[in-house]
């Protein structure tokens, strides 16, 4: 969202070319009522008359996608773009796409007004994304450098846009991809302008000088390139080269790995997946419907001894992988303060792919019967035999 200034002092007194004439704020806030006084200084500043043919000249070399900045060879009449987004109520941000002798007359109307209450805003911008006091501004402009050359940038900003009909040969990524109703229809992917200048606002920092004063700046394994001798040529709002950077991917985690990290951050216990827990499980629970019917000294101490097992192999996975959930813990940025409670043991032991829906009915029985129950009362009290 465009910042919205507050009053504070006055601006300096400097009204140089390099001051009121730029693509960037200029660090002159502005009264709502003296707009055109700032237009006044800006004509002043700029020595050359900017006529109506000269508006709607750099008014169309404009759009939301610069075909320059894929190839310096794009023509000069087929080298912008401009995309509507669907279902916004916003016209996208355009760059101007000049020849350098008109980057002067852009710097006029795609200077940031810097007016106290309200956005941000070039004269384009009111244009194109009117607010409510887009009357104003547009009024004052019009005093200052003439309503015909105001009538001329709505004119060439507000119709239809020039369509691109050729590309540099060679240089643009072409895709053909089929049509519902047969042939093929040609894809050419192209970046929008602001892209650009979010990844040289993102990049930036990473180029700048140490100094002793000033904190470390970040670094980075970044590479500029130049992709025209003339880069004003592409737009006099972005200038200098392009940027490249490498990205090297974390390595893949083991499914273990993964699954401890989902468990630090809110999801489920890690699943034991040691491949003889279900044939036990199975058993203890044939154990114990035999139990119900027939069962002596031998069978009751060989069902205690089952069931303690299952407690005693599921308490160990438990105590072990809460141990690396804890290393995993102190590793992770920020570090995890605090390692979800883990599940009970039942739970530990039933959380399997069973093979049928049966054997998962049975083990949850035998799983949540009283036998086991007591035994894991044993385990916890220290009195298991």
């Amino acid at each position: 969202m465009p910042e919205i200034l507050q009053e504070q002092d006055e601006p300096g007194s400097s009204t140089g070319k390099q001051v009121l004439l730029d693509f960037k704020p200029v660090g002159r806030p502005l009264h709502v009522d003296r707009i055109d006084e700032e237009f006044t200084l800006m004509k002043e500043a700029l020595g050359k008359d900017l006529t109506a043919e000269v508006a709607r000249r750099i008014c169309e070399k404009s759009g939301s996608h610069l075909l320059k900045m894929v190839s310096p060879r794009a023509d000069g009449e087929h080298a912008c773009l401009f995309f509507e987004e669907p279902g916004s109520n916003h016209r996208p941000q355009i760059l101007p796409s000049t020849n350098a002798p008109d980057i002067p007359f852009c710097k006029v109307i795609w200077r940031p007004l810097e007016i106290l209450g309200h956005p941000t805003m070039s004269t384009v911008d009111h244009i194109l994304n009117p607010t409510e006091i887009f009357d104003i501004v547009l009024t004052a402009f019009a005093l200052v450098f003439g309503a015909d050359v105001l009538d001329a940038m709505q004119e060439a900003l507000l119709e239809t846009p020039k369509r691109v009909e050729k590309l540099a040969a060679g240089e643009f990524p072409v895709i053909f991809i089929p049509r519902p109703g047969g042939g093929d229809l040609q894809v050419t992917p192209v970046s929008p302008a602001a892209s650009f200048m979010d990844m040289k606002r993102v990049t930036d920092p990473y180029f700048q000088k140490a100094s002793k004063e000033m904190p470390r700046p970040p670094r980075g394994r970044w590479h500029r390139q130049a992709v025209s001798s003339k880069p004003q040529n592409i737009s006099g709002a972005i200038g200098g080269p392009r940027v490249r950077f490498l990205a090297t991917m974390p390595p893949g985690m083991t499914q273990f790995d993964a699954e401890i990290h989902r468990f630090l951050h809110g999801g489920s216990f890690p699943r034991w997946r040691e491949p003889d827990v279900d044939v036990w499980v199975l058993r203890y629970a044939e154990m114990l419907e035999a139990d119900a019917t027939y069962n002596n000294q031998d069978t009751r101490a060989a069902l205690d001894r089952t069931a303690d097992r299952l407690i005693r192999d599921a308490e160990a996975f438990r105590l072990e992988t809460l141990r690396d959930a804890e290393v995993a813990a102190s590793r992770h940025e920020p570090a995890i303060e605090r390692v979800p409670d883990p599940p009970g043991i039942a739970l530990i032991l039933l959380r399997r792919r069973w093979k049928k829906d049966e054997d998962h009915r049975k083990a949850r029985k035998a799983l949540t019967s009283p036998h086991f129950e007591y035994r894991l009362r044993l385990h916890r009290n220290g009195k298991e035999a």
